[in-house]
C-alpha cells in the first residue's frame, strides 16, 4: 500500500458481523482436545524452520508435524501462554511464574528454565503473555514487567504493560498510562502522536508495508501507524470484542473475536469474509491467530484448534446454510451462478466474471417454483433449461417455468450445433422427449417412440446416431425414422463391453465414448462392436471411469470411484504426452452416482458435492509453489521395554535443513531390535495429497511403494548398520529431499570382538585340550593295545598250553590206554597163568594118582617137570616189576607208604588196580572168594580207609600221584 493512501483514509466504515459473506468458504480442519490430547485453550502459535507447528496450551507446549501431536509440559505443569522461536530453533516458552526454552538434546526437545537467572526481587510473577525475539534478545512480557534475556543475563522493564509485539523490525509495547511505546536503544520511548491509545486495548500490530503498521484494537477499530503518525480507520465492532488480529496475506487481515468467530477484512475495513460455527469452526471464541508458511490460517479457540485453508485453491459453496443440500449441477448464466440442488435451484449474482469467483460476495436466493430435486442445468439457445424431478422447465426472471410435467427430466441435448437449435432432445425418466424452439421459446413436442427407460446420459455422434446409456441395462443406439417422428433402437449389453452394468456415454474431442468399469470404449461401426478407445485407453487403461468432461483448454476432467482428476496434454516433445493430476483433497466428497464437473475456466471449476458445490481454482492449484518436505518424527526401539531413541530433532543444520550428525549415530544393544518410525510432511491441509516411500538400508533392497501411511515398523532386525530413509511426494509430482536416520544394532554379547577373542582363546584351549586328550587317548590306546597284545599273547600262550595239555592229555590218554592195554594184557597173562596153573595142577593131580597106582618112573619124571613149571609160574617179582613199570611204580609207592602190607596184600591191590573181579583174584591166589573178601577187609584196615571211601578210587589216587 502506498504511503499517501494511508493519509487519505479518513472516513469511517461500518464493521458489522452480519454483512454478506463470500460465496466460497475455505476448507476448515478442526482438531479437538481428543485429537491432540491436551488442554482446551490455545494461547499462541508459532512455526520453526522445519515447519513444525508449536501451540501454547493449557497443559504445556504442543507440537504438530502434520501427522502426529506431542505434548511437552513445563516442570511446574503450568499453562503455557506465549511462544517464541529464534534462528537456532530454540523454542522459548512463558507460563505462570515460569520462563525458559526447549532445545535439541540427543534428538529430543529438552527444557531449560531461565527463572533462576531473574533478579531476586522480580522472581515472582504471573502469566507471560507474549514473547518476541529482537536483535538477538528474547523478550518475555508479563502484565507488570518485561524480561529481556541476552548473553545469559536477564534485564527487567517494570511497568503496567498491556500489549507487546514486534512489527516492521520495531518492538512496540502498550503501557496503560503512556500508550504506545517503542524500543529505542535500550529504552522504551513513546510514539509521539495522537491519539496515544491509552484508553483502548491493542489486540494486534502487523506490518503492512515499509514504515507502515496496522494496529487493531479490542473495541475501537483499526488504526494505521506511519512514521509515528496514527490514523483512526474504522469504527468499533458492533457485536463483539476483538481478541486478536493478524495479517494473513498482502491485502487482508483476520480479526479473532470473542463471539463472532473470524472476521476477514481488507486494509480499508471492508469485510471480505466471516467464518463462524456456521461455516465450520468448532466455536466462535478466537484466542490466537497464526499464518503458517503455506498461508494456512491457524486459530486457537477457547476449545480446540482449527486450520482454515483460506488461501487454498479449494473452496466450498453452500447455497442454503440452514439446510445441507446436495449439489447436482452448476451453470454461470448472465453473470449469475446457478446451482441445481436436492431441494430446488439457487442463484447468486457474481461480483465479476474474471478471477476467482469464489470470492464474490452475496447471498443465494431460490429460483421460484423450483421444488424437489433439480438434476441438471443446461444452456441451450441462450436460455437456461432446468432438468427437474417434476418435469421439463425453463428459467425466466429467476423463476422455473414448466414446459412439460409428463415425466422428470435429466438433461438437454440440442440436435444440431447451429444456433439456434430448432430441436432439443430431453432425457427423461421414461425415455426421450423433444423440445422445439420457435419464436424464441421452447415448446414441447410429442414424446418420441423408443425405449421406455430412464435415460440420464445422452450424446449424438457425427452420424446423428443418438447414444444413451442406462447404468443397469446397457447401451442404446437410437436412430430417427426418415419422417423424424419415430425412433428405432438397439440395445447393446455386451458386444465388446466388459459388462451391461455401469456404462456411461459422453462426448470428448467430438467423439462419443463409453465409460465402463474397465476403461473407455468407442463403437466401431464396421464390426458393430465396442472397442477400447484408441486415444483414451493409453491414458486410463482399465481404470473405472464414471464421468468425463472437456474444458475449453482441452483438459479432460474425470471421476473414477470416489476421486476426481484432470488429464492435461503436454507440449509436443515432452517426455510424456499427458499428465494426470488427481485432486485428493476432494476424495469422498463428490456426489457418487451424480458426478458433475463444470470447468467454466481454469480459475473456476465447479464440482457437484454431497454438501453443495466445490469450487476449485485449478490455475492456483497447479501453480502451487509449495516445497514438499518430509520430517522424521519419533523413532522408538522395542526390547524388554520401549524407548524413544529419537524425538524428531536433528542438531546439525545445513542449507537443505537439519540432518543427523555423524557423532549422533546411536548404537543399541541387541535386545532392542524392533523399531517404530514416524514421519510426516508439514503440508498442512494437504495431507490427502501426500504419499511416502521408505527404505531401510541394510535390510530393504529397494524403496517401498508410495503409501499415505506416516509410519513404519520393523521387527527382529539382525545386528548391523542401518540407515532409514524416507521421502514424500504430492499428487502434482513434487518430491521432497530424502531424510535419513542411521543407527547400529550391536551384536549380542556372544558376537562382540571380545567374545570372538574369547572364542579364539577357547578354541585354542579346546585344540590344546584336544591335542592332549588325543595324546592321552593314544597313550590309552597304546596301553590297551599293549594289554590286548599281552592278552592275545596270553591267550596264545593259553592256546599253546591248552594245545600242549591236549597233546599231553592225548599222550596221557594214549599212555593210559597203553597202560590199560598192558594191564589188560598183564591181567590176561595172569589169567592165562591161572588157567595154566589150574590145568597143570589138574594134570599133576591126575599124574600123581596114576603114579600112585603104577609107580611109573616116566610119570614121576613128568611130575617133576610139573613141579618145576609151578615154580616158574610163581615168579611174583617179575610180575611186580612189569606192573610197576606200567603203573607208575604203584606197588613201590604203596609199599613205601604202607609198609605193613604183605606180598599177598600187594598182589590183591595189584589185581584190584587191574580191575580183576573177586573171583578172578581168588583163582590167582588159589583161595576162595571169601578169602579174597577177607583179604580186602584186612587191607582197608591197613590203608586206614573210611567205610564210605572207595578202595579202587584210593588206589587210583596212589597210581596217579
Amino acid at each position: 500500500m502506498k504511503h499517501y493512501l494511508l493519509f487519505a483514509l479518513c472516513f469511517f466504515y461500518s464493521w458489522s458481523a452480519g454483512g454478506q459473506n463470500t460465496i466460497g468458504l475455505p476448507q476448515i480442519i478442526n482438531y479437538s482436545k481428543i485429537d491432540y490430547q491436551a488442554g482446551t485453550q490455545t494461547w499462541d502459535i508459532k512455526q520453526d524452520s522445519r515447519d513444525i507447528l508449536y501451540f501454547a496450551n493449557n497443559e504445556g507446549m504442543l507440537t504438530y508435524d502434520g501427522s502426529h501431536w506431542k505434548v511437552y509440559p513445563l516442570p511446574n505443569r503450568t499453562i503455557v501462554r506465549a511462544l517464541g522461536i529464534d534462528s537456532d530453533d530454540n523454542i522459548y516458552v512463558g507460563g505462570q511464574g515460569e520462563i525458559g526454552y526447549f532445545s535439541t538434546v540427543n534428538g529430543n526437545l529438552s527444557y531449560t528454565s531461565l527463572k533462576d537467572q531473574i533478579p531476586a526481587q522480580y522472581n515472582k510473577f504471573a502469566d507471560i503473555w507474549r514473547i518476541e525475539i529482537y536483535k538477538g534478545s528474547i523478550f518475555f512480557q508479563a502484565s507488570d514487567r518485561i524480561f529481556e534475556y541476552s548473553n545469559k543475563r536477564i534485564k527487567v522493564y517494570a511497568n503496567d504493560w498491556q500489549y507487546f509485539r514486534l512489527a516492521d523490525n520495531t518492538l512496540y509495547a502498550q503501557d496503560k498510562s503512556n500508550g504506545l511505546l517503542k524500543m529505542k536503544g535500550q529504552e522504551w520511548v513513546p510514539v509521539h502522536t495522537k491519539p496515544q491509545l491509552t484508553n483502548t486495548l491493542i489486540t494486534g500490530i502487523s506490518s503492512i508495508g515499509e514504515d507502515s503498521v496496522l494496529i487493531s484494537t479490542q473495541a475501537h477499530g483499526i488504526y494505521f501507524l506511519y512514521k509515528d503518525s496514527i490514523i483512526r480507520h474504522q469504527s468499533p465492532l458492533s457485536t463483539s470484542n476483538a481478541n486478536v488480529a493478524a495479517r494473513i496475506n498482502s491485502t487482508e487481515m483476520l480479526v479473532g473475536t470473542t463471539s463472532d468467530g473470524c472476521i476477514i477484512t481488507d486494509f480499508n475495513g471492508n469485510i471480505v469474509q466471516q467464518i463462524t460455527r456456521t461455516e465450520g469452526l468448532q466455536n466462535n471464541d478466537i484466542i490466537s491467530v497464526f499464518l503458517d508458511r503455506n498461508n494456512n490460517v491457524w486459530v486457537g479457540l477457547n476449545n480446540g484448534i482449527s486450520m482454515i485453508a483460506y488461501n487454498s485453491a479449494v473452496k466450498f459453496i453452500t447455497p442454503n446454510t440452514k439446510n445441507e443440500l446436495s449439489g447436482y449441477s452448476t451453470r454461470i448464466f448472465h453473470n449469475e451462478l446457478f446451482i441445481a440442488t436436492s431441494d430446488g435451484a439457487y442463484y447468486v449474482p457474481l461480483s465479476n466474471n474474471i478471477g476467482d469467483l469464489s470470492f464474490s460476495k452475496g447471498d443465494f436466493s431460490r429460483v421460484k417454483n423450483s421444488r424437489g430435486e433439480v438434476w441438471r442445468l443446461d444452456e441451450v439457445n441462450n436460455q437456461l433449461l432446468l432438468g427437474q424431478h417434476t418435469g421439463i422447465a425453463v428459467l425466466r426472471d429467476h423463476s422455473s417455468i414448466m414446459l412439460s410435467d409428463r415425466a422428470g427430466a435429466w438433461l438437454y441435448k440440442p440436435l444440431t450445433s447451429v444456433f439456434p437449435a430448432t430441436e432439443t432432445l430431453v432425457g427423461t425418466y421414461t425415455g426421450i422427449s423433444r423440445l422445439s424452439f420457435q419464436g424464441g421459446n421452447f415448446e414441447p413436442s410429442l414424446k418420441a417412440d423408443g425405449p421406455e427407460e430412464s435415460l440420464r446420459f445422452l450424446e449424438i455422434d457425427n452420424n446423428n446416431n443418438i447414444w444413451a446409456s442406462h447404468p443397469y441395462r446397457g447401451v442404446y443406439r437410437l436412430q430417427w425414422s426418415p419422417n423424424q417422428k419415430n425412433i428405432t433402437y438397439q440395445l447393446y449389453t455386451e458386444s465388446g463391453l466388459p459388462s451391461a452394468l455401469s456404462n456411461y456415454v459422453f462426448k470428448i474431442r467430438n467423439r462419443v465414448v463409453f465409460c465402463t468399469q474397465k476403461g473407455v470404449y468407442e463403437f466401431n461401426a464396421t464390426t458393430n462392436r465396442f472397442e477400447p478407445s484408441d486415444f483414451l485407453n493409453p491414458i486410463f487403461g482399465n481404470m473405472e471411469i464414471r464421468f468425463l468432461n472437456e474444458d475449453a483448454d482441452g483438459n479432460i476432467w474425470f471421476c473414477s470411484g470416489k476421486t476426481i482428476g484432470v488429464v492435461s496434454y503436454n507440449p509436443p516433445g515432452s517426455e510424456q504426452p499427458f499428465t494426470i493430476t488427481r485432486i485428493p483433497e476432494l476424495n469422498g466428497k463428490i456426489l457418487l452416482g451424480f458426478e458433475n464437473i463444470y470447468p467454466f475456466n481454469n480459475e473456476n471449476v465447479f464440482i457437484g458435492s454431497e454438501k453443495g458445490i466445490i469450487h476449485l481454482n485449478y490455475k492456483k492449484y497447479t501453480n502451487s509453489k509449495q516445497v514438499i518436505k518430509v520430517l522424521l518424527g519419533q523413532v522408538k526401539a522395542f526390547g524388554k521395554s520401549d524407548s524413544i531413541i529419537f524425538g524428531g530433532y536433528f542438531k546439525a543444520k545445513t542449507s537443505a535443513g537439519y540432518i543427523q550428525d555423524e557423532n549422533d549415530l546411536l548404537t543399541l544393544p541387541s535386545s532392542f531390535n524392533s523399531f517404530h518410525f514416524e514421519y510426516s510432511s508439514p503440508a498442512y491441509g494437504l495431507q490427502n495429497n501426500i504419499e511416502y516411500s521408505y527404505q531401510l538400508e541394510g535390510y530393504d533392497n529397494k524403496w517401498s511403494a508410495w503409501s499415505p501411511k506416516p509410519e513404519k515398523d520393523y521387527t527382529n532386525l539382525p545386528d548391523g548398520n542401518y540407515t532409514f530413509k524416507v521421502k514424500a511426494h504430492d499428487n502434482l509430482g513434487h518430491e521432497s529431499t530424502v531424510v535419513t536416520y542411521g543407527f547400529i544394532v550391536a551384536p549380542a554379547w556372544y558376537k562382540t570382538f571380545w567374545a570372538y577373542i574369547c572364542y579364539f582363546l577357547l578354541f585354542g584351549a579346546i585344540l590344546y585340550l584336544l591335542y592332549h586328550w588325543q595324546l592321552r587317548n593314544l597313550a590309552v590306546q597304546q596301553r590297551r593295545f599293549d594289554e590286548e597284545q599281552q592278552r592275545l599273547k596270553y591267550i596264545h600262550q593259553l592256546e599253546i598250553e591248552k594245545n600242549e595239555k591236549e597233546i599231553i592229555k592225548l599222550q596221557n590218554d594214549k599212555l593210559a590206554s597203553e597202560i590199560n592195554n598192558k594191564n589188560n594184557a598183564l591181567a590176561d597173562a595172569s589169567m592165562h597163568l591161572v588157567e595154566k596153573g589150574d590145568a597143570l595142577g589138574k594134570v599133576k593131580d591126575i599124574l600123581a594118582n596114576v603114579y600112585k597106582k603104577s609107580d611109573n618112573p616116566e610119570i614121576k619124571d613128568a611130575l617133576l617137570l610139573l613141579n618145576d613149571a609151578e615154580k616158574n609160574s610163581d615168579n611174583w617179582d617179575k610180575f611186580a616189576g612189569h606192573f610197576d613199570e606200567i603203573n607208575n611204580n604203584f606197588l613201590k609207592k604203596l609199599k613205601n607208604k604202607y609198609p605193613s602190607l604183605t606180598h599177598t596184600d600187594l598182589k590183591v591191590c595189584a589185581y584190584l588196580q587191574l580191575q580183576l573181579s573177586t573171583k578172578e583174584i581168588a583163582q590167582l591166589l588159589a583161595i576162595s572168594v571169601r578169602g579174597v573178601e577177607i583179604k580186602r577187609y584186612r587191607i582197608r584196615k591197613k590203608l586206614q580207609l573210611q567205610t564210605e571211601q572207595s578202595m579202587s578210587a584210593f588206589l587210583n589216587e596212589i597210581a596217579g600221584s
